[in-house]
């Protein structure tokens, strides 16, 4: 009997511990297949603190590696040596004339510090040192350790079931002499300046981690990268040229045989974009994509980085389609390539031109010019643009009275009237009153929505040299009368058949 106590007493203590384990934020695994479900609110606040203040410590002896890690964003692989390298970090200022395009780029991230890639990674739990020259000017000067920075205790995430650990990302600022930091996550590194902060060039020793593939188009060889990919133990590299950046895990990088076509491809995307918004390219950086197992929120989010959902378990992928031509040239009705596309369009939104019901317009002017010019035309683009689905939606529209409401409520709806537009005047009606937009003062940001639906009606009528106000009353977008008699000195202008007779 007492044998039989002893047992049940060692069994409940196992049980007990095992379950403090599973409870305590520095030893939780989370997984795509063991999720921390969204009601336990308590435990992920604790979480979300926790992993807050050891990313913040400075006491880089103390950080341990975090279970969850091994997972995502993944464990070195055995068999990894540490290695020292010398790091030269060119950063060059904004310039002055790019400063009022790049601020009305409220999307994009425009004024996140700009991520400079080293080709290497840190390993969880595990110091990394950085050395930085005495006379460094390290003003807005930082490192950061890992790529996945979105937070999942907040926005859409925040109220889903976690997939990874909700803070992953570390940054700490850089001071000249040798600085060192752990992380209990690890990551790729980076060296980080303000847009804004003065050009410089720095060269930094960084020791204690571990090289991380890294094609930079123009300056790697092929043979580079197949020695990098033979040898490679970090879980995740980089490919960049100077428009784009996509950072990829080990397993899609190693089926990359020629990165070469695939930056070249990732380049014609990204300079597409920039000429439909007429803005000089190369721009003051590269765009960033990044993929992450669960972000803060849609399929994928514009900004700086672009994040992207893969989940396997969730049957979201883009990993592969990132790094393959043949996918990313193929029409996915909605699919993976018009959300880099939309993503993109969204980073090259002007908010001035950005009225009530149009966020998730505008951008899809990018997607429809990427099909249109990259792939050869709009067909199974996205379905919410298919002939089909554009006569129903118009038909139904018309049919139950045009409303603003109404049509702020639905995307492809809007963009139905937008694309009349561009189908009727062309692309280049387009860049020109992109073009227009940029040379508006910053006031215009405190105009109302009535004032802005006026200024873009007024811009575009003047651009083509007709009127437009009676076509967007047509679709129940009100304009003012003062605009209205404006622009009667243009013939007035609608398409044919319109609204839809049959």
């Amino acid at each position: 009997m007492k044998l039989l106590v002893t047992m049940i007493l060692l069994a409940t203590g196992l049980t007990t511990f095992a379950q403090d384990v599973m409870r305590n934020p520095e030893t939780v695994l989370i997984s795509p297949t063991k999720t921390l479900s969204k009601n336990d609110t308590v435990f992920r606040k604790s979480i979300a603190q926790w992993s807050d203040e050891i990313l913040k410590s400075t006491d880089y002896k103390s950080v341990k590696s975090q279970p969850s890690s091994d997972i995502f964003p993944g464990a070195v692989k055995s068999g990894y040596q540490f290695v020292n390298k010398a790091v030269k970090i060119t950063h060059t200022k904004l310039a002055d004339n790019l400063v009022p395009i790049v601020s009305t780029l409220g999307y994009s991230g425009y004024d996140n510090a700009t991520m400079y890639s080293t080709g290497l990674y840190a390993v969880a739990g595990e110091y990394v040192e950085i050395d930085v020259p005495k006379h460094a000017n390290v003003k807005e000067l930082e490192v950061q350790i890992g790529a996945h920075s979105d937070r999942l205790n907040t926005w859409v995430a925040g109220k889903e079931d976690w997939r990874r650990m909700p803070i992953i990302t570390k940054k700490q600022k850089l001071e000249t002499g040798k600085n060192r930091l752990a992380s209990p996550f690890g990551g790729l590194i980076y060296i980080n300046v303000k847009p804004k902060a003065d050009s410089r060039e720095i060269d930094v020793k960084i020791s204690h981690a571990v090289e991380a593939p890294l094609f930079v188009l123009g300056k790697s060889s092929v043979s580079d990268w197949q020695n990098q990919l033979k040898n490679n133990k970090a879980p995740w590299g980089e490919m960049a040229t100077e428009n784009v950046i996509l950072t990829l895990p080990d397993s899609v990088l190693q089926t990359i045989k020629n990165p070469e076509e695939v930056l070249k491809l990732w380049d014609l995307v990204v300079l597409g974009e920039l000429d439909l918004a007429n803005i000089p390219a190369p721009f003051y950086r590269p765009q960033r994509m990044v993929p992450d197992e669960h972000i803060g929120g849609g399929y994928m989010h514009s900004g700086y980085p672009i994040m992207i959902h893969h989940s396997p378990t969730r049957k979201m992928l883009s990993n592969e389609i990132m790094a393959n031509p043949e996918l990313l040239m193929k029409p996915s009705k909605g699919g993976a390539n018009w959300g880099f596309f939309h993503e993109i369009g969204h980073n090259m939104q002007n908010l001035n031109w950005v009225f009530g019901g149009t966020t998730e317009v505008s951008n899809n002017f990018f997607s429809l010019y990427m099909f249109d010019r990259l792939i050869g035309g709009r067909d199974d683009a996205h379905s919410g643009v298919s002939s089909v689905n554009t006569q129903k939606m118009m038909k139904k529209y018309f049919a139950e009275g045009p409303s603003y409401e109404k049509w702020k409520s639905d995307p492809f709806l809007g963009l139905i009237m937008f694309r009349q537009m561009q189908e009727g005047f062309g692309w280049e009606s387009f860049k020109s009153f992109f073009k227009e937009y940029q040379t508006i003062g910053s006031e215009i940001r405190r105009l109302n929505d009535q004032k802005k639906r006026d200024l873009w009606v007024k811009t575009y009528s003047d651009v083509v040299k007709r009127d437009l106000a009676p076509f967007w009353e047509i679709w129940g977008i009100p304009i003012s009368d003062d605009v209205k008699k404006e622009l009667t000195k243009y013939p007035a202008w609608k398409p044919f058949n319109f609204p839809p007779q049959n």
